[in-house]
């Protein structure tokens, strides 16, 4: 009996079939990497080898799941390896064995399989699947292809603009539309008796070994590639080497695809955009697994406001099983959050009858059924006074153990929380627009937040599928806080003479997903003089920023006439809501006149306002970890995700560069005190210690 696989042997009929067994005993689920592969290949090895074997079937030994990729705290030692090459092709050799072989391998998918352990299914025959059970090649999302053959092995299966489809965009395939990808879907208690069954019908016919290529496959890669480049997701470098090495495959031969797929995975994995991509992957996994349970579960969640952003946080909980009811004083506003929320649930809604989803929902112009919720999140306008006095009310409606939860962008926790009775179930929950569909939510404790509760919080956001970090309770938290920074130094350019155009543009080529100038037009320019610049930047910034200059820029744009595409006018122009282009009379209003300037000098520019802002929050404890904040940067506020997060950004280029860079452009670029340490001792922002996250101390 082998450690990772084991192997039962069956009779079906007059076949015999082996039965091997994937379990690690050490992981929650199979991860592919040396010891998987090597204990596997020893016994397929032993199969093959058997005479008295006609077939074998894989399956998993771990409940509801058949497998994941490859474990990614193993690949950087991939990468680093001089037989990293020999490896690979190591991998290939037994996969196209398998798939080349005349002994027929089924595979028993008994829940997900993705990446290597999906490769390893795609070497077999045939694969059997449970309901529910999904299967896909992610590796793109990392900034990778598939390594374990994959590239090729798809198409044995699938026409081929189906296989480029799952290897461009990465998108997981339910196996109920996995037509031709599956050959039975059974319940879970035949899956294996149903695959021992195929493999035996297998015995003795003609098996495809590869893929076949048809007139016109060389001419519809490039097509697909053509199409990526025009499309909003764009062709990212993994895409690109993806279509490369299928385009190998097609023209050369199913042997030289996977020569192409060794080294266009060799050379992927190597790049800095990978290497930000399996950073992030790895971090926001961390952050996850440290939010795991905690305290009672919240099964009924309570909503005051109908507003964007709590019709967002009610729609996201029903959609994802939980009960909601929301509350606003006004009966349009509940109307209007109903056909937010019926907008919402059309994404995933079944094909015929109704949604089942839409009876979880609930709302109210009183206080009726409050009573019965586990928690609330209140999201009413961004202003003390009136959050206050709905915290007032709120308390005297839910029982004292309600997890009770601010949604704020950077109103100060601890000064709302003198509005709560039993304050200790109170904190802020910070999320972002739109809700359904931005994965971040901070979670802002105050000094008489419950562990309990911040826990509790974390599962909350988890439960909506959200990535729950925990910051501190300072001035515009984090994401806030940087944001305001970032906003600021596209004014800043303006004040310069910078035009519009080049600041945008110069945003988005460092890889920010739009400029600090259309963002504020979306906010509104009094919105961002209320928030970020109010309550953010004064209190915080002041001291390096010229902020009263900001500020003073601002406001005359806006006795310009210089609002923002809400009004029809802001730093853009609009008709009908729709952006004409950029405002000419920008730099006229603000009286200064236009300069050439280098647009990489404007990205540095506005790459460095942002990242030093962040590493300032890291310094003063704002946040716990520079994972932390490069998790928070990237899934809240766009921090470019092909550099891995401000932090990671940092490491990759080196403190001292990072740190002379921001000496040449002056005080309002100060890097903080670790990286002036680390520019002259050496070492990592991410081997930094972990603090606890913010009065973890207090119970």
């Amino acid at each position: 009996m082998s450690e990772i696989v084991s192997r039962t042997d069956r009779v079906e009929g007059q076949r015999r079939i082996a039965v091997l067994v994937m379990d690690r005993p050490d992981k929650s689920m199979n991860v592919v990497d040396e010891a998987l592969l090597g204990d596997l290949r020893r016994q397929i090895d032993a199969v093959l080898a058997d005479e008295a074997v006609d077939a074998f079937v894989l399956a998993s030994g771990k409940d509801g799941s058949f497998g994941a990729g490859a474990d990614i705290g193993w690949l950087p030692e991939l990468a680093a390896s001089d037989n990293a090459e020999d490896f690979l092709a190591g991998v290939h050799e037994l996969m196209a064995r398998i798939a080349r072989g005349t002994t027929p391998m089924v595979t028993a998918i008994n829940g997900s399989a993705f990446g290597g352990a999906f490769e390893l299914a795609l070497a077999g025959h045939a694969i059997v699947a449970v309901p529910g059970a999904q299967v896909g090649l992610p590796e793109v999302g990392l900034s990778l292809l598939p390594g374990g053959g994959g590239t090729q092995m798809l198409r044995r299966f699938v026409p081929l603009d189906r296989a480029l489809d799952m290897l461009t965009s990465g998108k997981p395939v339910a196996v109920e539309d996995a037509a031709g990808l599956i050959a039975r879907v059974v319940p879970a208690d035949g899956l294996v008796d149903a695959a021992v069954e195929l493999a035996a019908s297998l015995v003795g016919t003609d098996l495809v070994d590869e893929p076949s290529v048809e007139e016109g496959d060389a001419a519809l890669v490039e097509s697909t590639r053509e199409a990526l480049v025009g499309s909003r997701r764009g062709l990212s470098t993994a895409a690109a080497t993806i279509l490369d090495v299928v385009a190998a495959g097609v023209v050369d031969g199913f042997d030289a695809g996977l020569a192409a797929e060794r080294a266009g995975f060799l050379s992927l994995l190597r790049s800095a955009e990978s290497r930000a991509a399996l950073h992030l992957f790895s971090a926001q996994d961390d952050v996850k697994r440290r939010s795991r349970g905690g305290g009672a579960p919240v099964g009924r969640l309570g909503v005051v406001g109908g507003g964007q952003m709590g019709a967002g946080i009610a729609s996201t909980a029903v959609s994802r099983d939980l009960d909601a009811i929301v509350r606003d004083v006004a009966e349009d506003s509940l109307g209007r959050a109903r056909a937010y929320r019926d907008k919402v649930l059309s994404r995933t809604a079944p094909a015929k009858g109704t949604d089942p989803r839409v009876d979880r929902w609930a709302d109210t112009t009183t206080w009726e059924g409050f009573d019965q919720v586990d928690a609330v999140v209140e999201a009413v306008f961004e202003l003390p006074e009136i959050k206050d006095e709905v915290l007032r009310d709120l308390c005297g409606a839910v029982a004292d153990d309600t997890l009770i939860a601010s949604n704020t962008s950077a109103i100060p926790i601890a000064s709302l929380a003198a509005s709560v009775t039993h304050p200790e179930r109170f904190l802020g929950m910070h999320f972002f627009s739109p809700v359904e569909r931005m994965p971040l939510v901070e979670l802002i404790p105050h000094a008489g937040t419950a562990v309990e509760t911040t826990q509790r919080a974390a599962a909350l956001g988890r439960r909506l599928g959200k990535v729950p970090v925990v910051v501190g309770d300072a001035p515009g938290f984090m994401t806030s806080r940087v944001y305001a920074r970032w906003l600021a130094e596209g004014i800043r350019l303006l004040r310069d003479g910078v035009d519009v155009t080049t600041i945008d543009s110069a945003a988005r080529a460092v890889g920010f997903p739009v400029g600090p100038l259309l963002a504020t037009d979306e906010a509104t320019l009094n919105l961002v003089v209320q928030a970020s610049i109010t309550q953010v930047a004064e209190p915080v910034m002041a001291d390096r920023l010229d902020v009263a200059g900001v500020r003073k820029a601002l406001e005359t744009l806006m006795a310009g006439g210089v609002e923002g595409r809400r009004q029809g006018r802001g730093f853009y122009t609009y008709e009908d809501g729709q952006r004409v282009g950029a405002n000419p009379e920008v730099l006229g209003i603000l009286g200064v006149s236009p300069v050439e300037v280098d647009p990489t000098v404007v990205g540095e520019r506005l790459l460095l306002a942002f990242a030093t802002e962040c590493w300032r929050c890291d310094a003063d404890g704002t946040i716990c970890h520079p994972d932390d904040g490069d998790v928070a940067a990237v899934l809240g506020i766009g921090f470019p995700r092909l550099l891995g997060g401000p932090f990671h950004w940092a490491d990759e280029v080196g403190a001292a560069e990072i740190v002379a860079r921001c000496d040449a452009l002056g005080e309002a670029f100060e890097p903080g005190p670790e990286l002036r340490r680390l520019a002259t001792e050496g070492g990592r922002l991410a081997d930094l210690p972990r603090r606890p996250a913010p009065f973890a101390d207090r119970g």
